[in-house]
């Protein structure tokens, strides 16, 4: 695949966001998501199209976001994609604003994802979960 097809199909994972089924259609069954700043304990690995299905379910009912790509950066391998986004929301729980920055690398295979590396600031979202004081 070329760059350029693989940037189309990271661009149609964003504009999934919401509805994991959709999103995870763009994957392969043994795709692999690492955050490795998401939590204070460690990074954060999850195997499997299905085990991320499920975790993306659990998202949703707590991040309501657009995702919106900001700059891609090319690469000599067409299979690779890192990009830097934004997004805009809300956690839903809380009603507060939600808006963080990214960069990931994105890997591909056939025309889906296999592998995601994102970086993101975890404080962000810490302080959007809070409950209010009070």
């Amino acid at each position: 695949m070329s760059a350029q097809s693989n940037l189309e199909v990271l661009q149609s994972v964003f504009d999934s966001m919401g509805d994991a089924d959709a999103v995870v259609v763009h994957y392969t069954d043994d795709y692999v998501m690492e955050l490795p700043y998401a939590h204070p304990d460690g990074p954060d690995r999850t195997e499997g199209k299905e085990a991320v299905r499920e975790r993306l379910v659990g998202a949703f009912k707590v991040f309501r976001f657009t995702l919106h790509i900001t700059e891609v950066y090319p690469c000599v391998d067409p299979d690779l994609v890192i990009a830097e986004y934004t997004s805009q929301g809300e956690v839903i729980p809380t009603g507060r604003r939600y808006s963080n920055r990214y960069i990931g690398l994105w890997r591909f295979r056939d025309g889906k994802v296999c592998f995601t590396r994102e970086y993101l600031n975890p404080e962000i979202a810490r302080a959007a979960m809070a409950p209010a004081d009070g």
